[in-house]
């Protein structure tokens, strides 16, 4: 049998910048991605309680004007803290991709 491969090609060296094999580039990617999903849930529902609060689209016979405005108001925090996280991530990895942040050894 043969020996596993113990320098795998896929995973940068372990440096200063790095968790584990993985660099900062690693989790802020998956942080983007996370957060991009969660922001398309969040404005979904976000529009969804909209057309209930509204009473558009018959949206109103599924959920009472009430809880659609409860609703409606609690995903303020959530929705800001989501694109925030989302746009802040995207902008770095546009920069970098321009080369207007300078891209270190690991990557």
């Amino acid at each position: 049998m043969a020996e596993p491969n113990v320098e795998d090609a896929s995973l940068p060296a372990v440096g200063p910048r790095t968790c584990g094999g993985r660099s900062t580039d690693y989790f802020l990617l998956k942080t983007a991605r996370v957060s991009g999903w969660l922001l398309f849930g969040l404005v979904g529902a976000y529009l969804f309680t909209g057309y209930a609060v509204c009473g558009k689209f018959g949206v109103s016979d599924i959920l009472s004007k009430d809880g659609a405005v409860w609703f409606h108001r609690g995903f303020d925090l959530p929705l800001l803290i989501a694109f925030l996280t989302h746009s802040a991530t995207s902008v770095y990895f546009a920069l970098k991709r321009w080369g207007w942040l300078k891209r270190t050894k690991n990557q």
